[in-house]
């Protein structure tokens, strides 16, 4: 009687670990992208922040143009982060490729303001910035694909 009990138990014992341990692997992808998650929050701070900064040392004035465009793209961030709830592998491709964007977007602008001055000043001012938030978007890429891939097998 023992036996069978044992046999019919194991392969519940068994299916079990496999559960807390893939629920571990989850956890350790939910951290990974939790700080891709933190990096566009402040990817989205730090464009508001510079942008009406700039425009104010620049002009001395806020400009409402400037200003919606800041809060624009800060939302824009704000909403990716906010999506890697959902669809984390996505969000952070999308996240990268509108970081990019935003870059080519203030060189050609500043180009065009200040010609190769400005591009240079656009891809070189905040270089260190920069190079922090790729990282913390490229990092957890791996990640973020796992995690999306667990969420579909789970619904």
């Amino acid at each position: 009687m023992s036996t069978e009990n044992t046999q019919q138990e194991s392969p519940d014992v068994i299916a079990d670990s496999m559960n807390e341990l893939r629920q571990i692997e989850i956890e350790g992808y939910e951290q990974a992208v939790k700080k891709a998650r933190n990096a566009l929050f402040w990817t989205a701070g730090l464009i508001v922040f510079w942008e009406l900064f700039s425009m104010y040392r620049t002009y001395e004035v806020f400009d409402p143009a400037i200003t919606i465009f800041a809060v624009a793209v800060g939302g824009l961030f704000v909403g990716l982060a906010l999506w890697t709830k959902k669809k984390p592998y996505t969000a952070l491709i999308s996240g990268i490729t509108a970081f990019i964007a935003y870059i080519l977007l203030a060189v050609v602008a500043n180009g065009m303001v200040d010609g190769m001055g400005g591009v240079a000043a656009a891809l070189f001012s905040g270089i260190l910035v920069k190079v922090l938030i790729f990282i913390n978007l490229f990092r957890p890429l791996k990640d973020a694909k796992a995690l999306q891939q667990a969420m579909k097998e789970r619904y």
